[in-house]
């Protein structure tokens, strides 16, 4: 969804793991659907398409498609999921980035293949229409909320009554924490990245928040970010972000994208119209002065700031995925999903078999001298990245005890047996999560099985790490080990 989701959820353990896992799964699905970073999606497919024509779409994409239409038209063509030759020419979509604005021409140019009113849905046969080349859809200003209200219905088929969902700058607040009236989130500031301009306490509500912030270039002193007018081809200018309360998060992501479009008149009117949608508009005038504009229920839900800010769950800025059930249970964080984790490890592959290892007594021997220690299991499941014939590497996931819960682990190999990355997938302990940022993990690059990687002598430990990586060191060596064992040739 262009970036990783974090679902908190208060409850009984089982039933709230349960629901994680289904609604992980479940917006996964949709990002198969939606996603213009994976080629394979149903949306890359529609835009590999790109000329007149008809095209068959799934009933889901359609019904998405008509609602973000819908949208379009409400804010006058502010919003408009067809912008993306747009931000692709800016930069800011799949492909390569630029550092400065793109011609008047090239701008004339892929606004003729801009506008909702070239799209039309036939329901009966289950087809798109476009109605001019070169057209692309992006939904990057509405999928994202549309998954987040997808795992909001899954964890309520499951039984999940207390839970946040975020994604980045969008997310859904279910029911409230225990003893709390809401969920406490508190709002960046656009231009002062340690400063917050409000707390919220959300309950049964949306938030999306788009700024300038996120993604941009600065030319000649002034700065062009991702947020296109489709109307005019450009970047929006005057406003560097808009947060916007709703019942929905799809609803939210759409009105903060249009609000910012639009600017604080126009969006607060655009705004009116959607009940139980509220805005903070923040301004900034060529002098660089900001300004903030509140619609007239937006204080319903804005609480005074309290100077004990570790007491708020700063998520709009989150970049993680987590599970949190009450004390004394610990919290469980999903760093990555295996598949995110495989794709950084090796780009270059256009596929990843599975290979399911059973060592057999030599191998294991072989393996556990090689650790250094003994472990029990002997299964091993590796996934070897493939480009064309060629193996560009392999992957083995791991899991070792920190200080009491087990931290599972992705690491990768090259074919000559070094260490091609390492990364953390799922984090249990309390402390310690230091171990997963790139400053520690960069250390075992290209060792291999004979290097030592004693902590705090061969790897330097992160201070409040140190049983975490132990459990790093651990895990890398054992997959060196076993690698050696089943794959090293000679």
């Amino acid at each position: 969804m262009g970036s990783p989701v974090e679902i908190t959820a208060y409850g009984e353990k089982e039933i709230c793991s349960n629901g994680i896992e289904a609604a992980f799964l479940e917006i996964g699905r949709i990002e198969r659907l939606l996603s213009v970073y994976q080629p394979d999606s149903v949306l890359s497919r529609v835009n590999r398409f790109s000329k007149k024509g008809f095209i068959s779409v799934p009933r889901e994409v359609l019904d998405l498609l008509s609602e973000s239409i819908r949208y379009a038209k409400e804010s006058q063509g502010a919003f408009d999921i067809t912008a993306g030759p747009l931000v692709r020419l800016w930069g800011f979509g799949p492909g390569k980035e630029r550092g400065e604005p793109p011609s008047r021409e090239e701008i004339a140019a892929a606004c003729r293949s801009v506008g909702s009113e070239h799209v039309r849905i036939h329901f009966d046969s289950g087809e798109l229409e476009l109605l001019q080349e070169g057209m692309e859809l992006n939904l990057g200003g509405i999928g994202k909320g549309y998954a987040i209200d997808r795992a909001a219905h899954v964890l309520k088929a499951f039984g999940v009554t207390r839970a946040l969902i975020s994604s980045g700058s969008t997310l859904f607040a279910l029911g409230s924490p225990p003893g709390q009236r809401g969920w406490p989130v508190l709002i960046r500031h656009p231009r002062l990245e340690k400063e917050e301009i409000g707390t919220l306490f959300l309950c049964h509500q949306a938030l999306s928040t788009s700024g300038d912030y996120e993604k941009f270039f600065v030319f000649q002193g002034r700065r062009f970010s991702h947020l296109i007018d489709p109307r005019t081809g450009a970047p929006a200018a005057w406003m560097a972000s808009v947060s916007v309360v709703a019942p929905g998060a799809m609803e939210a992501d759409a009105l903060s994208t249009a609000g910012f479009i639009l600017g604080e008149r126009e969006g607060s009117a655009l705004l009116k119209r959607f009940s139980g949608a509220e805005g903070l508009f923040v301004a900034e005038s060529s002098e660089g002065n900001v300004s903030f504009h509140a619609t007239t229920e937006w204080r319903r839900v804005e609480a005074s700031y309290s100077p004990s800010r570790r007491r708020f769950l700063t998520l709009l800025s989150g970049f993680f995925i987590g599970l949190m059930v009450p004390l004394p249970a610990r919290a469980t964080v999903v760093y990555a999903k295996e598949e995110e984790a495989l794709r950084r490890m090796m780009p270059e592959a256009d596929r990843f078999d599975a290979d399911e290892i059973d060592l057999s007594p030599d191998q294991l021997s072989k393996a556990q001298n090689l650790t250094g220690k003994g472990f029990r299991d002997k299964k091993f499941l590796f996934k070897i990245g493939r480009k064309g014939k060629e193996t560009v590497g392999y992957a083995v996931r791991l899991e070792a005890i920190g200080k009491e819960r087990p931290i599972t682990f992705l690491i990768g190999i090259n074919s000559d047996g070094t260490v091609k990355g390492a990364e953390v997938l799922i984090y249990r302990e309390s402390e310690g999560s230091e171990i997963r940022h790139p400053r520690f993990m960069a250390q075992f690059l290209r060792k291999t099985v004979e290097d030592p990687l004693r902590p705090g002598q061969d790897i330097q430990v992160i201070s409040g790490a140190t049983l975490s990586s132990r459990a790093a060191a651990y895990v890398v060596r054992k997959a060196l080990s076993i690698f050696e064992a089943v794959y090293k040739k000679g």
